[in-house]
């Protein structure tokens, strides 16, 4: 299980719990985005060098129905498409491939989230690497207490 409280800096009282920056900001948590397993086998048994894990910070997003990632990401990790998917937002329909990831969550105990699929999309100029949807959501316990500012994960 992992919590995190969200806090407010105030002049002179130092930092104090606080929902403020929870509801700017959103539940965000740090994370690891890495090569699949299978992928990093494979490139360990041809003796080539696997690629690093990008660290950032993901967004948990209950109104995403897919997990995404950083095209950015993807890119740096040289990790090809496993697929193509059709995207509905506010503003229309679009197609975006799809890949395996592996993300890890590290300080938190969280255990990894393998063998998961996220789709390419430009999250960087909103300060975030991944997104995590709904069909990582579904194995996950979330507690958004706003009134507090504070969330909670289990696995």
């Amino acid at each position: 299980m992992f919590s995190r409280f969200y806090f407010l800096a105030q002049s002179g009282a130092g930092p104090s719990i606080h929902p403020g920056p929870l509801v700017v900001g959103g539940p965000r948590l740090d994370v690891e985005v890495h090569v699949p397993q299978p992928l990093a086998t494979l490139l360990s048994q041809q003796g080539k060098p696997i690629p690093k894990p990008v660290h950032g910070l993901a967004l948990i997003d209950t109104g995403a129905s897919v997990t995404a990632v950083d095209d950015s990401v993807i890119t740096s990790l040289g990790v090809q498409p496993i697929g193509v998917t059709t995207v509905h937002t506010p503003s229309g329909s679009a197609q975006q491939n799809q890949y395996a990831v592996r993300f890890m969550f590290p300080g938190s105990g969280l255990p990894e989230l393998s063998g998961a699929q996220a789709i390419g999309s430009i999250l960087r100029p909103q300060g975030i690497v991944a997104l995590i949807g709904r069909d990582a959501l579904s194995s996950i316990i979330l507690v958004y207490n706003g009134p507090v500012g504070m969330i909670t994960l289990a696995i």
